[in-house]
């Protein structure tokens, strides 16, 4: 295991949290001569744990906090796939098509720059009460093809939506969770008054998460993230949004490549309507080995598709660790 701290290009800024440095732990699940990859990455104000919680419970070989099981569970997929030959997104059953790329633009950022810089496909906005409509309105004139979502990370209440009514009049792609997580309620009375998929993204932390959202009807749209649910749990919460009628989006915690690449296997899944999936260097000022990968397409190289060099990566490691045989709860 190693613990980056890889400083952002400039800081991150949504309606609940701004970082300016990513903290995540890379994890190699080695068995003989094949190597599988995971990433836990915690996020402020998504995920319940830090990487120090992760990096605990990795040591300890306890029950293991969320981000570190998805990352146990995303090496362990990774390795799985390296032994058999083939590509990770082929060994969930994904496709080979190409997945349109996306940038996340912070609060603060200009985002018809940011898309100019990335060369990004489309663009998702965070948004907050008070500034919504200029921001999506600035990007619509400027970039009318781009498709625009939007999303509030649970900073508008209900007697306060009327943003979210006018951004759907402007032709949003998605309003994605514009209420609270436990609001499920609200959201889905929201469906009834827009046109724009409504998408939740913090409710869907486990397979009960995601099964609870679609029977309350609270969104159009579940949000897959291997970096929350690991690889297993990924793939079967999209089949549960896919057996209820429902689409997917495939997102990221900010990792760096390790993380994209997991995602980018789940984003190849039948079924996905909307990623946020995009170069770790749209956000990190630091690599982790990766060789110019397009996250645009997927490769026919096993697993993940590449191999971090931790000596590319040696300059962020905060701390590292080798454990030994172990089975986690």
């Amino acid at each position: 295991m190693w613990e980056l701290a890889i400083p952002l290009h400039a800081p991150f800024v949504n309606a609940g949290s701004r970082i300016t440095e990513r903290r995540v732990a890379l994890v190699a699940v080695t068995d003989g001569d094949a190597t599988g990859w995971g990433e836990a990455a915690p996020y402020p104000g998504v995920t319940p744990d830090t990487v120090d919680d992760a990096w605990r419970t990795l040591e300890r070989g306890s029950v293991l906090s969320p981000t570190a099981a998805a990352a146990v569970d995303e090496a362990s997929a990774d390795l799985s796939a390296r032994r058999a030959g083939v590509p990770l997104w082929q060994a969930i059953g994904g496709t080979a098509r190409a997945v349109p790329t996306s940038i996340a633009v912070g609060l603060g950022e200009d985002p018809v720059e940011r898309l100019t810089a990335t060369g990004a496909d489309g663009i998702k906005l965070k948004i907050r009460p008070g500034d919504a409509l200029d921001r999506v309105a600035a990007v619509l004139g400027l970039a009318p093809d781009v498709p625009v979502g939007v999303d509030a990370n649970g900073a508008y209440r209900w007697d306060a939506r009327d943003d979210l009514l006018a951004l759907d009049a402007m032709g949003v792609a998605y309003l994605e969770q514009p209420f609270p997580a436990g609001d499920l309620d609200a959201h889905a009375r929201l469906r009834d008054e827009v046109v724009a998929p409504v998408v939740l993204d913090e409710p869907i932390d486990s397979r009960a998460a995601a099964i609870r959202a679609i029977e309350a009807g609270a969104c159009d749209v579940v949000t897959v993230k291997p970096a929350r649910l690991g690889i297993t749990d990924a793939r079967a919460v999209h089949d549960i949004a896919l057996a209820a009628g429902l689409r997917t989006k495939v997102s990221g915690l900010v990792e760096t490549h390790v993380g994209r690449a997991h995602a980018r296997a789940v984003a190849s899944l039948p079924g996905t309507a909307f990623s946020d999936i995009g170069d770790a260097s749209w956000f990190l000022a630091g690599r982790v080995g990766e060789p110019g990968l397009c996250v645009a397409e997927v490769g026919s190289a096993p697993g993940i598709g590449f191999t971090p060099d931790p000596g590319v990566f040696a300059a962020y490691v905060v701390r590292e660790s080798v454990l030994g045989s172990r089975i986690w709860d």
